[in-house]
């Protein structure tokens, strides 16, 4: 349950061991490379250049966007299994080595080459079919022009053409066609919008005017590369837009008899994309002519192991040396727990991993999250739906670590809330008490109620938060101590603790008549003044030495202002359990009619009606008290706890490691 210790390893090997080294390496899941070519201009590497499998990533990547393409598209048009069912089923397990065998013997690229020829033809049917739609669209408002095209130039002794014109200027068109040019013909074929669909006729020798009439209002001609009457090639269309979706429909079921291919597709695509990771892994190595010069962290415990692994691909002809990390260094953060506190890593790295320096919070955080979560959804029906509903998800679904530890941690939430909501009465609200008359005694009349017992909850809450907020102190202490600064533990640690002591025996002398009133009054100024002429110790004038002193007594507030934000644990206990006997009451209001109706229609549909209410808004109160106390627990252990001790800005430790999308890769170690 801390911060696992870390090693400093260079390596040095002959170059033609490097292929079989990173293979070997990925398989061990246990480094994470320092990129030395960041230090390429120090004097000490003077001798060696940068490595780099740049063209060998290039070609990795252009067969895994091939086969990424071949699950795109089968993704797109296979039906997919329900999700409860992929998570019933998990990932197939299977070593580096039988992914890679399976990998080479599988014939991906002719199935490539298959579905790429059908997404093209998929892709001129859709641009046909869009063309044809735009056709039919442009052809539509000509619909019923009762001549063919052609027609218009086949005619000798007359001109014919068809076009549009603003509305607003047809009737003038068509007077002074009428004046100007003898024997002239306008029809208005359809109209849309502002613009209207026309046919103008003429002779022949009158054109010269005619154009010039035409023109004048705005007319604008119509050219259809088409042989035929509208709706006739609008038919034909419509006919080949019917054999061109039938065609997609061809190519798509022949795509979907490729089914039974996507899961060695998958397997492909695990392996070429492991194979650029492990080449553009080379760019954090050195080389020289002969030899390859990498470094990287191993935790302490892994390096005996990693040494061996070094050995049995490389024998006697490499070099490796380790070093314990020193704090100043960069070094990544692996988190190591017990079954309890893991799943709260997640908790603790949402808001940042701790640095080198400093201790692992989440043995604490856990047990404090806990707590005060249970104390906010505080009801142990809801806490009995948590707790049951993850419990089955664990034992049905084969899911991965991070989806297994984060149902575990609302797993121990649940029981949590289950002990408080039995410590205050409340299960479903107050189901099992007045709310619908079965009045079990224990639930009328429970340990605390937090609706009579307001101050004993707030007390609760208060002490609560004081231990927090001390043991977040306390942690400071720990922190200081392991960095050898002793003296600042006195300077700020022991200081506040007395101060906020002092402070709270004077503050609660009538809620504690045993302890001697002076005892606060010293205790407050001891603290105070100890305070004034420590905080502000860094400060190089005497002038900042004071102000910094005054300015960490001012501190004292944001002390008072924590222990107020703990009220927030009565808070939203009383929100849950208030709306959940309001719900009740809702349920009863609408249903206690029917069902005492003595009518059996009408007591059925009421007894319907109720559990389907019931069930509605009770699953709606869990789902928004859950997320409630989520999210003000989470701010609890951020700032009132984390504030007192907590610097973080860690970088996780991200080990060169298999990628695993599709499949979970089984360490053979």
């Amino acid at each position: 349950m801390a911060i696992v210790k870390m090693n400093k390893f260079s390596l040095f090997l002959f170059r033609d061991r490097k292929e079989e080294l990173l293979q070997s390496l990925q398989e061990f899941e246990g480094v994470q490379f320092i990129n030395l070519q960041n230090e390429i201009d120090n004097d000490e590497l003077s001798f060696l250049q940068a490595d780099s499998e740049s063209k060998k990533a290039s070609e990795f990547e252009t067969e895994l966007s091939k086969v990424k393409f071949c699950i795109n598209i089968l993704d797109d048009y296979i039906e997919k299994e329900s999700a409860i069912e992929a998570l019933k089923k998990g990932k197939k397990a299977l070593t580096f080595k039988e992914l890679q065998y399976k990998a080479k013997r599988t014939n991906w690229t002719e199935v490539y080459d298959e579905l790429k020829n059908k997404d093209n033809m998929l892709t001129t049917l859709k641009n046909e079919k869009t063309k044809l739609e735009s056709e039919i669209q442009s052809l539509t408002p000509w619909s019923s022009f009762d001549s063919s095209f052609e027609e218009l130039d086949r005619m000798k002794l007359c001109k014919g053409y068809i076009g549009t014109i603003p509305t607003s200027r047809v009737d003038s068109l068509r007077e002074e066609l009428s004046s100007g040019v003898p024997y002239s013909y306008l029809e208005v074929i359809s109209e849309e919008k502002n613009d209207s669909n026309i046919l103008i006729v003429y002779y022949a020798k009158m054109h010269e005017q005619a154009e010039e009439i035409i023109k004048s209002n705005g007319f604008s001609k119509v050219d259809f590369n088409y042989k035929g009457r509208p709706n006739e090639i609008i038919e034909r269309l419509t006919e080949r837009i019917k054999q061109n979706e039938k065609e997609q429909k061809e190519v798509v079921e022949s795509i979907k008899e490729y089914k039974n291919r996507l899961e060695d597709l998958q397997l492909v695509y695990e392996y070429f994309n492991n194979q650029v990771i492990k080449a553009k892994a080379c760019e954090n190595f050195l080389k020289s002519e002969k030899i390859i010069v990498l470094q990287g962290w191993v935790s302490a415990e892994n390096s005996v192991l990693l040494e061996e692994s070094v050995e049995k691909v490389c024998g006697e002809y490499y070099y490796i040396d380790f070093k314990d990390a020193e704090d100043e260094e960069n070094v990544p953060i692996e988190l190591r727990g017990n079954a309890f506190t893991e799943p709260f890593h997640g908790i603790t790295e949402m808001y940042s991993l701790p640095s080198y320096r400093e201790v692992d919070p989440t043995p604490v955080l856990s047990i404090f999250y806990v707590l005060f979560f249970g104390m906010m959804l505080s009801d142990a029906g809801y806490g009995l739906v948590l707790t049951v509903g993850t419990l089955i998800a664990l034992k049905v679904f084969k899911l991965d670590k991070a989806k297994r530890n984060f149902l575990k941690l609302f797993c121990y939430l649940g029981l949590s809330t289950v002990f408080w909501g039995f410590i205050y009465g409340g299960f479903f609200g107050d189901a099992l008490g007045s709310g619908f008359g079965l009045n079990i005694k224990y639930f009328n009349n429970p340990l605390i109620d937090p609706k009579n017992d307001l101050m004993t909850v707030l007390g609760m809450s208060v002490v609560f938060g004081l231990i927090h907020i001390y043991i977040g102190l306390g942690m400071k202490a720990y922190v200081l101590a392991k960095n050898k600064k002793y003296m600042d533990i006195v300077y700020d640690v022991v200081t506040w603790y007395v101060a906020v002591t002092g402070l709270i025996l004077l503050v609660g002398k009538s809620m504690l008549p045993g302890v001697p009133p002076i005892l606060g009054k010293v205790l407050t100024i001891a603290g105070l003044i100890g305070l004034l002429l420590t905080q502000g110790r860094e400060a190089d004038s005497i002038g900042g030495k004071i102000g910094g002193g005054v300015y960490g007594l001012y501190g004292i507030t944001s002390y008072v202002g924590d222990l107020v934000s703990y009220s927030r644990l009565l808070a939203l206990g009383l929100a849950t359990g208030f709306i959940a006997t309001a719900f009740n009451l809702m349920v009863n209001l609408a249903t206690k009619g029917m069902i005492k109706s003595g009518n059996p229609i009408l007591f059925i549909i009421g007894l319907i009606l109720a559990v389907v209410m019931f069930t509605f808004l009770h699953v709606f109160n869990i789902g928004i008290n859950a997320l409630g106390a989520y999210v003000h627990t989470s701010r609890l252990q951020y700032l009132e706890f984390f504030g007192k001790f907590y610097e973080g800005g860690g970088k996780k430790f991200s080990p060169f490691k298999p990628d695993e999308k599709f499949i979970n890769i089984k360490n053979e170690r």
